[in-house]
């Protein structure tokens, strides 16, 4: 299969997946998409450092999560974030649910270990390369994770 074919098919496979990522991450709808546009031309410039096509999923989102914590550097030299108000989750149907509302609450560092690992099905393993994380770390961050998420929906259900 030509390669050029190859990559379109594997990067509309991760559509969605490198949406919700850079949501997780930069919490605004055009910059996520920036963001996912902007690591599909790196990594289609850098395709051939990819030295094994069946890791390119975990490859992919890594440079989105490197491009996502780039923007995020870049924004808050020019706005301090705790001046800029959280901005509302896009409405569908997915991000309508109490759970997606109570993981788009979760501070950054603990929402993208959660999306990585729940909604888009990465290992601990592959989410410790993505984020640049060891294993430990990766856990631990899905038990807080999990305990915060816990709070937020018995609160929602009070």
């Amino acid at each position: 299969m030509e390669q050029k074919t190859w990559f379109t098919q594997e990067v509309k496979a991760c559509e969605l997946s490198l949406y919700r990522l850079a949501y997780s991450i930069l919490k605004d709808e055009e910059d996520a998409a920036d963001a996912a546009q902007e690591a599909i031309c790196i990594a289609y410039q850098k395709l051939s450092a990819l030295r094994n096509r069946e890791k390119f999923r975990p490859w992919l989102m890594k440079i989105l999560a490197n491009t996502c914590y780039a923007m995020l550097r870049q924004r808050q030299k020019i706005i301090p974030l705790d001046v800029v108000p959280e901005p509302e989750a896009p409405e569908s149907e997915e991000t309508e649910t109490p759970l997606f509302c109570a993981v788009s609450k979760l501070p950054q560092t603990l929402r993208a270990t959660i999306v990585l690992y729940y909604y888009e099905d990465f290992s601990v393993k592959e989410i410790a390369s993505i984020l640049k994380l060891s294993e430990a770390n990766v856990k631990a961050r899905l038990s807080r994770g999990r305990k915060q998420l816990r709070v937020l929906l018995m609160e929602e259900l009070s």
